[in-house]
């Protein structure tokens, strides 16, 4: 079954209670990011194993009872950031994929994926678990499926460049092999693997992208 990128994919963590009041709910709003932001700066500079629900509180300029009952745990905050940064993922490539002529459509929303890590290399790692190093992770079974929905949403929309580049049945594999050259290219340039190798990733993007519109 053909997944629709488009389908809404439940929060991670709930809503603000029934009843606030708008400024309220501002104010909460505004903790929230604020305590999300922290988190990915201790997240990258320390790695989930040795981050701290304190070090988070501290880099929020907070307490740690003001991020348990948003979060309630530094797995649940983890995830929460990967949430926001997958859901702002999609929204940029929906985007560029709405505003791309068809026969430029998978270009659109290959560049769209590789800019939108390029500019965010804390996004990039937080995404692949990078702060753990390269030893596969989990955040538990209940928050690994939600954001494999969400990643999941982000690929189909890279499948959904190709169909209209390239209206041919057998995207489901397309789609899978441009999120892997994307992913190693964009991981490459992130550890500096390309520079030591005289490789430019422009170069090589924009090749992989002529290719893309010359296949049949």
């Amino acid at each position: 079954m053909e997944f629709d990128p488009n389908l809404p994919v439940p929060p991670l963590s709930p809503p603000p209670p029934v009843g606030r009041g708008r400024h309220t709910e501002r104010i909460v709003a505004a903790r929230r990011a604020l305590i999300l932001e922290a988190a990915q700066r201790v997240f990258a500079r320390d790695g989930l194993a040795q981050a701290s629900l304190r070090a988070i509180a501290r880099e929020a300029g907070c307490t740690t009872g003001a991020i348990y009952p948003s979060f309630g745990s530094k797995e649940a905050l983890y995830a929460a950031a990967l949430e926001a940064s997958l859901d702002a993922l999609h929204d940029h490539l929906a985007q560029a994929l709405a505003q791309a002529p068809d026969a430029h459509a998978a270009r659109a929303v290959a560049r769209a994926f590789y800019d939108y890590y390029a500019q965010r290399p804390a996004e990039l790692s937080l995404g692949f678990y990078l702060f753990q190093g390269l030893a596969p992770r989990g955040l538990g079974p209940d928050l690994d499926r939600a954001l494999n929905a969400r990643l999941t949403r982000c690929v189909a929309l890279l499948g959904a460049g190709l169909a209209r580049t390239r209206p041919a049945p057998g995207h489901d594999l397309a789609r899978m092999q441009m999120f892997t050259y994307l992913s190693g290219l964009l991981l490459l340039r992130h550890t500096g693997r390309l520079k030591s190798l005289a490789q430019d990733a422009d170069v090589l993007l924009d090749d992989y992208c002529r290719t893309l519109e010359a296949l049949p």
